[in-house]
C-alpha cells in the first residue's frame, strides 16, 4: 500500500507547501497531490480559500526539490483548459520529475467558475471524456490525430512526450462524499484508478464492486485500480460505530487501511487537519509512527 498527502495550497504559502511536501519525503509518504481552481468564486472561498497556484507549474517545483516523491493532480478540473495545453503541462511534469506525475482528472463543480471562464457547465462531463481521449492521444502518438466533438486535430508532432509509456497513471475523481456514478464509469472506461474523496467505507465498498464490474463491461478487467482520498483526523480516544472513515486512534485508522487495501487498494491519498502545518506535520508524524508499523 502506497500513502499520499493532499495539501490545502487555498491556505497554504508556497512556502509552507514546499515545507509539507519535502516533510511528506522525508517520513516515507509516496506522494503529494494538489487541487486546481482558475477563479476563487465565492462558493469557492466560503469552503476552501481563495489562493490556488497552478497545478503543473507547482508540481514541476516540488519535482525539483525531491527525489523519489511521487506529484500529482487531485483533481486538476479538466474542462478548464484546452486539452493539448493540458497534456503538454502534464507532459512536461512528467519529464522533470523523471516519470513521477499522477494525472488525477474531474469534470468540476462550481457553476459560476464555469461561466466565468466562458465554459458549459452542463456539458463539462462530456468535455472531460473528449479531453481524456485527446490527451491519451497526444501522449501516444508523435503526430497524433484526433476527431471529436469539441476539437479536432492532426498532421502535427506533440513533444515532449510523458517518460512513463504510455502514459503517467489517470485517477479519476468524482463529487465529494458521493458514489459518483459518471466518475466510476469514467473511470472504467477511460482511467487508470478511481480516485474518490470523503466516501464512507460501505459506500467504498460497493463502488468498488461496481468498478470492477464497469471495467469487465469494458473489457478492461484487473486494469482500473483503486485510489481513495480521505480527510485524517486522530482522536485521543476511540470513536467506535458511526465514526468517519480515518477518523479515530491509529488503531482504528489501521484498521480502516486494512479494510481498504482488502477491497484491492494500492493507494490512499489523506487531506490533512486545516488547523495549521504545525498540526499537519504532526498528523504525518504519527501515521508513519503509529499506523504504518501497525499495517505489517
Amino acid at each position: 500500500m502506497r500513502f499520499g498527502i493532499v495539501l490545502p495550497i487555498w491556505q497554504l504559502s508556497l512556502a509552507e507547501a514546499t515545507t509539507l511536501a519535502l516533510k511528506a519525503e522525508e517520513l516515507g509518504f509516496d506522494g503529494v497531490f494538489v487541487p486546481d481552481h482558475i477563479l476563487a468564486k465565492p462558493a469557492t472561498t466560503q469552503h476552501y480559500g481563495p489562493s490556488w497556484p497552478d497545478p503543473f507549474a507547482l508540481l514541476a517545483y516540488f519535482a525539483g526539490r525531491t527525489q523519489r516523491l511521487q506529484v500529482g493532480t487531485s483533481v486538476v478540473v479538466l474542462p478548464y483548459r484546452h486539452p493539448l495545453v493540458t497534456a503538454k503541462a502534464a507532459a512536461t511534469v512528467d519529464q522533470v520529475s523523471g516519470g513521477r506525475f499522477v494525472f488525477g482528472v474531474g469534470v468540476g463543480w462550481d457553476a459560476e467558475e464555469f461561466q466565468d471562464l466562458g465554459l458549459p457547465f452542463a456539458e463539462r462531463g462530456a468535455m472531460t471524456d473528449e479531453y481524456l481521449r485527446i490527451i491519451k492521444s497526444a501522449w501516444s502518438h508523435d503526430t497524433p490525430h484526433f476527431e471529436g466533438r469539441y476539437f479536432r486535430f492532426g498532421g502535427a508532432t506533440f513533444a515532449p512526450r510523458p517518460q512513463q509509456q504510455p502514459a503517467p497513471p489517470i485517477w479519476v475523481g468524482g463529487a465529494p462524499g458521493t458514489l459518483s456514478s459518471p466518475a466510476l464509469r469514467r473511470a472504467a472506461t477511460l482511467g487508470d484508478a478511481w480516485h474518490p474523496l470523503g466516501l464512507s467505507l460501505d459506500d467504498l465498498e460497493r463502488g468498488a464492486a461496481r468498478l470492477a464490474e464497469l471495467a469487465r463491461q469494458a473489457g478492461r478487467a484487473g486494469a482500473v485500480g483503486l485510489a481513495p482520498r480521505h480527510l485524517l483526523q486522530f482522536t485521543p480516544a476511540p470513536q467506535g460505530s458511526g465514526r468517519a472513515a480515518f477518523a479515530g486512534t491509529a488503531e482504528e485508522v489501521a484498521a480502516d487501511v486494512r479494510r481498504v487495501a482488502a477491497l484491492g487498494a494500492d493507494y490512499l491519498t489523506f487531506d490533512l487537519p486545516r488547523t495549521g502545518v504545525a498540526d499537519m506535520v504532526q498528523t504525518m508524524e504519527r501515521f508513519v509512527r503509529d499506523v504504518k508499523p501497525a499495517l505489517d
